[in-house]
């Protein structure tokens, strides 16, 4: 541990120093959609290059390492293993686990680079003051986010004093407050120890007071953003880490050697340490009471601790996406997933379809569940995406981490080292604590400091003990080269993937607000004006002569031009009439000239939104936002209207050989890990139709058989289907809804187009038509129902948490009530739903929440009374049924609606109640 006479910066070390300042800063406006993908990209690339520095620099590749180092290089190939699952279950999503699979590789490396590179105490606090710096840029930046709302990087993000605002550079308030619990210890150590630095800086005592200044005044915004943020898990790690770092120096430095026996030095160590006490203490003070810093009380870090520590749901919330890993983990139908996982990077993209498993056992979850991509348990991550493979690989990694630590910890010798490998500690310890309830490992600053600090721990500069391996030069080049290769490509494709993506996001924006202006353009009623202006009718009645204009507004001419002469005052009132009729025709032209600019605005966005989607999903094809966002473009009015489709146009859609459509993925090549109803998901009913009479359709025919409606359709389903393939890569609650509302509207336009079409058609064969129309009308109510269904079984509950979903059950039995024409089969159904949705109500009270179903209530007695009223045996029937579905709810109801607060909510508890009692009444 003793400083080695070696050149201390060379160029490896000054790639990664500016590493550790690029990457927590790396953020492109309008372009960075996760902003780690960009930062992981430059981690990838800069490493890459330092690692073949190294390798041509030297004759022989040697480094030492330890039993940690190899245990984190075995997760990284737990991961790869853990790509056979992705290849069973879902082979389209590869792509994206093998760039994850190959990054958790690569990491390991650069862990044993630096653990050999540091092996320096100089090399080490180089290292921690730019860490420092860049850690400080992003708290005074996540300052400027949460009391300005302005973003460094990005401009004006958002409003003050909310705290989503402090995400700065990083993603997230948690993870930004997790960066300043790796970067304070090492504030910390700086400030204590005497010379830092001093082989760069010197002794000179101005210079460690000014190195000790800067580091108190770097303090205070990372205090500041670890406040702000309020991420409980970080402020009690930092508590606990620093404290522990603290009382073991207290406890072991009487017995070592003195680093310093200047008492000078000693002095200003001692003042330093008492003024960042000091500062710490003022700004707790400030930030645990209404003070300026937390706008008189709209912050409150208090009031966040109490809830963690008082409120069961806040440990739900954790529990149900715990339990989701577990269960993904556990799935009975790939029993190799107990060995190598669910693949890692599924926990994304399955979390929604273990949700009901998770409900069946734990029906209260219902209302904390929330849309969490991530497991929030790194830990239990690793068990669900690598199985007991990278499990034991990370807990061992665990276990030989603080045996070494604590090992080498009571055996330093130097009072200085004792203090630097403290902070290591404490900055390990409140990164490890977070990780149990957070992901910060996901973050790329966050995995970046976290690899800085595990690798000093076990590192050479610690450890004198360690293993050494020899590897030939050419084999570590080709392993090098190979690897930046392929993660440069995966990297750079994600990263050029999710900035188009962005930038289809922005121009959405734009589209929507033209829109949204647009359609408060009222021109029908300026046409109307135009029309009433031309035809001197209506308003402008008064208008059509100089009589009629003289009897309207003679008195004031009068008073305008009162010297005027008989004649003189008509003929400029004839003036004053043309140009008043001139005016009104400028003023609704423009009108008309500023609304078709608004449409032209809002088209023109769409278009580029499209173009950007595309682009995105075509460069990075695993990427399923960009065909979720096209499916919801394709029932835009910009495309359904057929504006600007010719005839010819029109057959290529109905053929399939439409643009627009052709990024939908044409099948499901996994099991049914993907709940999608068929493999084939590329839909096109009227291919072979139009292919055989597509020639012979002239406008006379495609008049006759309604072309425009029929292309609608295709239109339609081409949207559904990029839902459906956006479902093999990316998971979003709102699709099954969205694509039954979908079905369900395809359902009744083709009910209503069977009842219009001619029955018969010059050239064409009519009665094939009508009979791929009732097919696919039969097919639309199938998937609708399906859709509803499986919308109400991922998740049946959570309206608490997003109250758009409440009416998930009444638009079911809506879509049940119009696409079944068999009372029997729509009774099942709508019995079937009511139960659903009782009993999730029920659920939903027993987690502290509301469940209400009046809606669906409701829709069955109204649904009894128009279809089955004539029938007194199957309404009696019905009506039954319901009472009983719906009894246990009602007790429930009836026994809280004294407790509840809500003027609303109690409102609906007596509709329904009184509905119950209605139903019953009609069966006495």
């Amino acid at each position: 541990m003793r400083e080695r006479r070696e050149k201390i910066i060379d160029a490896e070390l000054v790639i990664y120093l500016l590493l550790l300042l690029v990457v927590p800063l790396f953020l492109v406006k309008g372009f960075t959609h996760e902003p780690s993908t960009g930062k992981h990209l430059i981690y990838a690339v800069g490493f890459s290059i330092i690692l073949l520095l190294n390798v041509l620099r030297k004759k022989e590749i040697r480094f030492k390492y330890t039993y940690a180092h190899l245990f984190a290089l075995g997760f990284g190939i737990a991961a790869i293993f853990s790509l056979i699952s992705v290849q069973i279950d879902n082979p389209q999503y590869l792509r994206y686990s093998l760039d994850v699979a190959l990054f958790a590789l690569f990491v390991p490396l650069t862990g044993i680079y630096l653990s050999n590179k540091m092996n320096t105490r100089t090399k080490i606090e180089l290292s921690m003051l730019f860490f420092i710096m860049g850690a400080t840029v992003v708290a005074i930046d996540a300052m400027l986010n949460y009391y300005v709302g302005y973003d460094l990087f990005l401009g004006k993000i958002g409003e003050p004093f909310t705290r989503a605002s402090a995400r700065s550079t990083i993603g997230n308030p948690n993870f930004v407050s997790d960066y300043m619990g790796m970067a304070l210890p090492m504030v910390f150590y700086f400030i204590a120890s005497a010379t830092p630095l001093k082989r760069l800086f010197g002794s000179a005592l101005w210079k460690q007071i000014l190195l000790k200044a800067s580091m108190l005044v770097f303090m205070i915004p990372m205090i500041s953003a670890i406040f702000i943020a309020e991420t409980r898990t970080v402020i009690t790690g930092i508590f606990i880490g620093n404290l522990l770092f603290a009382g073991f120096y207290l406890l072991l430095r009487k017995r070592l050697e003195r680093a310093s026996s200047d008492r000078r030095e000693k002095r200003i160590v001692l003042l330093f340490v008492l003024l960042a006490l000091i500062i710490i203490a003022v700004m707790s003070y400030l930030y645990l009471t209404p003070s300026v810093l937390t706008g008189g009380g709209k912050l409150s870090v208090t009031k966040r601790l109490e809830y963690a520590l008082t409120s069961s749901n806040s440990w739900k919330e954790r529990f149900s996406a715990w339990l989701n890993s577990v269960y993904q983990w556990i799935e009975p139908k790939n029993k190799l997933r107990l060995l190598v996982g669910s693949g890692i990077g599924t926990f994304q993209l399955y979390h929604l379809l273990y949700t009901p498993n998770v409900i069946a056992d734990h029906p209260e979850y219902s209302a904390v569940w929330n849309n969490f991509k991530r497991t929030h348990n790194d830990y239990l991550q690793s068990l669900s995406e690598t199985g007991l493979l990278g499990f034991a690989m990370i807990l061992l990694f665990m276990i030989f981490l603080v045996w070494t630590y604590f090992r080498r910890l009571f055996h330093i010798k130097d009072r200085t080292n004792l203090l630097l490998y403290g902070a290591i500690g404490a900055g390990i310890f409140s990164l490890s604590l977070h990780s149990m309830f957070e992901f910060p490992l996901h973050m790329q600053p966050n995995l970046m400091g976290g690899v800085f600090l595990l690798s000093l721990a076990v590192g050479v500069y610690f450890n004198d003990q360690q293993k050494e391996m020899k590897i030939g030069k050419s084999f570590s080049a080709a392993i090098i080269i190979a690897f930046f290769a392929v993660i440069t490509f995966l990297k750079t494709t994600a990263y050029a993937g999710e900035g188009y993506f962005r930038m289809g996001q922005r121009d959405q924006q734009y589209y929507y607000a033209y829109l949204k202006e647009y359609s408060k353009a009222d021109i029908n009623t300026v046409n109307k004006y135009l029309y009433d202006l031309e035809h001197f009718s209506g308003n402008y009645a008064y208008l059509k002569n100089l009589a009629e204009y003289f009897s309207v507004r003679g008195s004031e001419l009068r008073k305008k031009y009162p010297n005027l002469s008989s004649l003189q005052l008509s003929i400029k009132a004839e003036e004053e009439r043309k140009n008043e009729i001139e005016n009104i025709r400028k003023q609704l032209l423009d009108y008309l000239d500023r609304a078709k600019l608004l449409k032209n605005k809002a088209q023109e966005y769409y278009n580029s939104a499209v173009i950007h989607f595309r682009k995105s999903f075509s460069i990075y094809p695993v990427f399923g936002k960009p065909l979720w966002y096209l499916g919801g473009f394709g029932v835009k009015p910009e495309r359904l209207s057929l504006e600007g489709y010719s005839l010819k146009d029109k057959i290529k859609v109905l053929v399939g050989e439409d643009p627009y459509a052709d990024l939908i993925v044409k099948e499901f090549k996994g099991t049914d890990i993907i709940p999608l109803p068929e493999k084939e998901i590329r839909t096109v009913p009227f291919k072979a139709f139009f292919e055989s009479y597509g020639s012979a359709i002239s406008d006379q025919i495609s008049f006759q058989i309604d072309v425009n409606l029929l292309a609608q359709i295709q239109m339609t389903l081409d949207a559904i289907d990029y839902y459906e393939a956006s479902m093999i890569f990316f998971s979003e609650r709102q699709t099954p809804k969205i694509v039954g509302s979908l079905y369900e509207q395809l359902y009744k336009n083709l009910k209503a187009y069977l009842l219009e079409m001619p029955q018969k058609v010059d050239g064409l064969d009519m009665q094939k038509l009508r009979s791929l129309i009732e097919k696919l009308k039969n097919y639309t109510a199938e998937m609708s129902i399906y859709y509803y269904d499986l919308a109400v079984t991922l998740l049946p509950g959570t309206w608490s948490r997003y109250p758009d979903w409440e009416s998930i059950y009444s638009q079911y039995m809506n879509a049940v009530v119009t696409t079944q024409d068999q009372p029997e089969e729509a009774m099942k159904m709508l019995i079937d739903i009511a139960g659903k949705h009782a009993f999730i109500s029920v659920a939903m009270w027993n987690g502290g929440r509301y469940g209400i179903p009046d809606d669906t209530l409701e829709l069955c007695f109204k649904y009894a009374k128009e279809h089955l009223i004539e029938n007194v045996t199957l309404y009696r029937k019905f009506m039954e049924e319901v009472l009983m579905t719906y009894s246990g709810i009602k007790a429930l109801i009836a026994d809280k609606i004294e407790t509840v607060t809500s003027d609303k909510l109690k409102q609906r508890m007596k509709n329904f109640l009184q509905i119950y009692d209605v139903i019953s009444s009609t069966l006495e």
